[in-house]
């Protein structure tokens, strides 16, 4: 894939999620708690996978 139709497609997932939020028919409050939870499920997830495919990174403590 390019690296433009990467930039592209992700301006295009940027504007969606915009759209998106704006026409949301929660509360503020309801909607930015909903977007943490998704984000912090999201990065453990990948935390997770990190870890898995780089076991080396992971602290381990001092080598010797």
């Amino acid at each position: 894939m390019k690296s433009s139709h990467f930039v592209a497609m992700l301006g295009g997932a940027i504007i969606g999620a915009t759209i998106a939020l704006l026409f949301a028919p929660a509360k503020g409050s309801e909607t930015r708690e909903k977007i943490r939870e998704t984000f912090d499920k999201g990065m453990g997830e990948v935390k997770k996978e990190y870890d898995k495919r780089f076991p080396k990174n992971r602290e381990e403590g001092p080598e010797e």
